[in-house]
């Protein structure tokens, strides 16, 4: 098997990049980092990646980090007769499919993802800020989703699964999501998507109230 996958239990970002290999129906060897032991600051580790993040892709001797890229790199390179459909090079459609590769690195990033890390690992940041921006990313969503089934084009694409992760996770961070009755039907839909692959969860995590919208 030529291709590994360096991940973690619970990262959205390691997830996504999973994901997206059961969904292309690639085979891969997980290698697991084990985060809280700081093992993303081992030399070997670092010679894959500078960044000390995961996921790392190794595809044969080519090496690929950072979630999203991850994700357009597996969509042209295994995509075959879906490569259009995952990732449209078409000029509209690509741009509509990077502006919300961006959301999931900027807005879901800095609001529901770190308000997770925030009660997960301890991290000392704004943890009201961090609550108020997600809702507002989820705002913003419920409404681009009130009439359209995907976030970029008529079907899914690397876009939706970017997306997914912290939103499906964002009560570990105690963000309700269930008001946003789109974004919910949506996460349902990405879930119908064939050859999707559930995320593995942390057991026993501890229980965060939810925050009021």
């Amino acid at each position: 098997m030529s291709i590994k996958l360096y991940t973690c239990l619970g990262s959205g970002n390691a997830y996504k990049a999973e994901l997206m290999l059961h969904l292309l129906d690639v085979a891969y060897e997980p290698v697991t980092v084990n985060i809280p032991k700081g093992e993303q600051h081992n030399p070997e580790f670092l010679k894959l990646t500078p960044f000390g993040q995961i996921p790392v892709l190794v595809d044969g001797a080519g090496v690929y980090t950072d979630s999203q890229a991850i994700l357009c790199y597996l969509a042209r390179a295994y995509g075959g007769a879906d490569a259009e459909h995952w990732l449209p090079l078409q000029p509209v459609q690509l741009a509509q499919v990077v502006r919300w590769l961006s959301v999931a690195a900027n807005e879901i990033q800095n609001s529901l993802t770190l308000a997770r890390a925030i009660k997960l690992l301890g991290w000392k940041r704004d943890y009201d800020a961090a609550v108020a921006r997600g809702y507002k990313i989820l705002g913003l969503m419920d409404a681009h989703l009130r009439y359209r089934p995907w976030l970029a084009t008529a079907n899914a694409t690397v876009a939706d699964v970017a997306c997914y992760p912290y939103i499906l996770l964002a009560p570990e961070g105690g963000i309700d999501i269930a008001p946003y009755t789109h974004v919910t039907t949506w996460l349902r839909r990405v879930e119908t998507v064939p050859k999707f692959w559930p995320m593995p969860r942390i057991p026993n995590l501890p229980p965060v109230p939810l925050v009021a919208p």
